[in-house]
């Protein structure tokens, strides 16, 4: 499969004739698989059907008859090497192109019915894959590329999530933001196809070790979806609270795409839930709060960090770093013992908590060990209000007067040097 070469496009011609890419093609084909299947699951009558249809240029009737046929499915995953298997399943998958005028939307259906045929539990997974795979290439409908994209992630998932992680097949495909711009480009996809797909593929990666970033990665796109409350639905607010929880397992990760999630729809309504209140208000702590906050939520909440089944120790590790950030972000010049004291640590340890930081590229900041100050050069943001626009005015307009300054000085030397 690939997200880079796109199939030729379907004959606008409104014929159903079957033309073959090689002579007699469907004819051998129907022969293989007539020769190779289990005699007690092939139906008697499988080659004078097929015939048939041939001769009546059927081609809806010809793919149906085959892949309605338990016997010749299983000789078609019996053909070997994998190469060969996926090659007799191609020629049958071209027969999709020759439908024609076989009514409106019969492709897609004829599409799915051949998807559904390869995809069923007991065959070979990787041959499965594969064959899904050269469907994906072969078909433009984005509808049909969308929902075969979302079986091909949830077979990987069960069953050959090799392919998901780094290194794998599917790696490059599955990256988020190129899995959002192919959709977006797909004709015909509306929300509830999107949302469907970034669920098949978040809960593939939620299998996979190691996909627990990916696997949030598409939880937020999928909450994304959600632009109102009124189009809130169960599947939008068990999202969101797998959201929540994500965010508040790692907030440092995908901390630039985490940031502003507080503001969708779907995670603001956990606020008015109560049995969900305490998560978001742990969440709202981890996205804005320091560490004095976070401790007095868990006072109140003693049991929340067992129900959600979070770490509190990680937690307690990355509130520490998030504060940092936020000290960061109100001062330039930090002294080592402001930092003990909002982190909770040892002076001894503020070194380490400040390499900690500029090593996930929280911070960007020099030490002076001997005056036992951090100057800070660049920070995330955490949280940008009005406190903040008030800041950011107060140190432009400091930088306005330093320029003005050194313009002034620059025009009084020019002025003196006309003189001399």
């Amino acid at each position: 499969m690939s997200s880079q070469i796109e199939p030729p496009p379907s004959s606008s011609n409104p014929c159903s004739t079957l033309v073959n890419i090689a002579e007699h093609a469907e004819l051998r084909l129907i022969r293989i698989l007539s020769a190779g299947a289990d005699k007690t699951l092939l139906s008697p009558t499988f080659e004078s059907d097929c015939e048939s249809h041939i001769v009546n240029a059927d081609a809806p009737g010809l793919i149906r008859a085959i892949i309605r046929d338990k016997g010749a499915v299983k000789s078609l995953f019996d053909i070997s090497p994998v190469e060969d298997s996926v090659s007799a399943f191609s020629l049958l998958a071209a027969l999709l192109d020759r439908v024609g005028d076989a009514g409106i939307g019969k492709e897609e259906i004829l599409t799915s019915e051949l998807a559904d045929a390869v995809s069923a539990d007991g065959y070979d997974s990787p041959k499965r894959v594969a064959m899904l795979c050269a469907l994906y290439n072969l078909r433009s409908s984005g509808l049909e590329k969308n929902a075969l994209l979302g079986r091909i992630v949830t077979i990987c998932g069960d069953f050959d999530n090799e392919k998901l992680v780094e290194g794998g097949a599917l790696w490059d495909v599955l990256e988020a933001e190129n899995v959002e711009k192919m959709v977006d480009g797909w004709t015909g996809v509306g929300l509830n196809e999107k949302r469907v797909l970034y669920r098949s593929i978040g809960e593939a990666y939620g299998k996979v070790k190691g996909g627990a970033v990916r696997m949030q990665r598409y939880l937020l796109l999928d909450v994304s979806t959600y632009l109102d409350q009124a189009d809130l639905d169960s599947y939008a607010m068990t999202a969101a609270r797998e959201v929540a929880i994500g965010a508040i397992r790692d907030p440092v990760t995908l901390f630039t795409l985490q940031r502003g999630m507080l503001s969708l729809p779907a995670v603001a309504a956990l606020k008015t839930n109560p049995a969900t209140e305490p998560l978001y208000a742990l969440l709202q702590i981890l996205q804005e709060g320091k560490l004095t906050d976070f401790q007095s939520h868990l006072q109140a909440q003693p049991n929340l960090l067992a129900t959600y089944s979070l770490s509190p120790a990680t937690l307690t590790h990355n509130m520490r770093l998030l504060s940092l950030c936020s000290l960061a972000s109100e001062h330039e010049e930090i002294p080592y013992s402001a930092i003990a004291q909002t982190l909770q640590i040892s002076l001894d340890e503020v070194e380490s908590w400040v390499v900690n930081a500029v090593s996930k590229d929280l911070i960007s900041a020099k030490m002076d060990q001997l005056s036992q100050v951090v100057m800070v050069e660049r920070c995330v943001v955490r949280k940008f209000g009005s406190k903040e626009w008030r800041m950011l005015k107060s140190r432009l307009d400091f930088w306005k007067t330093n320029v003005r300054g050194v313009l002034e000085g620059l025009k009084a030397g020019q002025d003196v040097s006309g003189i001399m």
